[in-house]
This record gives C-alpha cells, sequence and structure tokens, in this order.
C-alpha cells in the first residue's frame, strides 16, 4: 500500500509503481529533495536533483501542493529513461 505524504508542502498519495521509481532510483543514486523558496514558512518549494552527489536545482518554484507530484513526475522520468 503506497505511503500517503502530508507537509508544509500539502499532501500526496503514491501510486505503488511511483514507490517501485522512487526506490530504484535511490539505489541507483539519484536523489530528489524539496528546498524551501525562504526560511519561515515558505510559499514556494524548489527540487534538488541530485545524481551521484552532484546536485541541481530545478529551475521552477513550485507551490505547496505540487511538490510531491512533481517529485514523483522526476523519479519516473529517471527510472524509465534508464530502464527502457
Amino acid at each position: 500500500m503506497p505511503r500517503v505524504k502530508a507537509s508544509m508542502m500539502g499532501m500526496y498519495n503514491a501510486e505503488d509503481y511511483e514507490e517501485d521509481a522512487r526506490m530504484w532510483c535511490q539505489k541507483h543514486g539519484i536523489r530528489i529533495y524539496p528546498v524551501p523558496e525562504t526560511r519561515g514558512t515558505p510559499a514556494a518549494w524548489f527540487l534538488v536533483i541530485e545524481i551521484n552527489g552532484n546536485p541541481n536545482k530545478a529551475p521552477d518554484a513550485l507551490k505547496r501542493n505540487e511538490v510531491w507530484k512533481k517529485m514523483y513526475e522526476y523519479y519516473m522520468y529517471y527510472y524509465k529513461k534508464s530502464n527502457q
């Protein structure tokens, strides 16, 4: 059963295949995590995509309820790209 993600960045219920993609990425050195735009209670977040210890910040700021969905989209992208 997928885990429900809930935090200051909103809530997202990941599907099983999305969790599988996340776990695959983490095993292969791909980490994706949110960082707040500002300190305190942020209104926007950026995603950092770290591949083999080399971090890159995504250019678009995301609103509170978009963070988890976009993070799983990136996990699916890297999972599909490497498993074609």
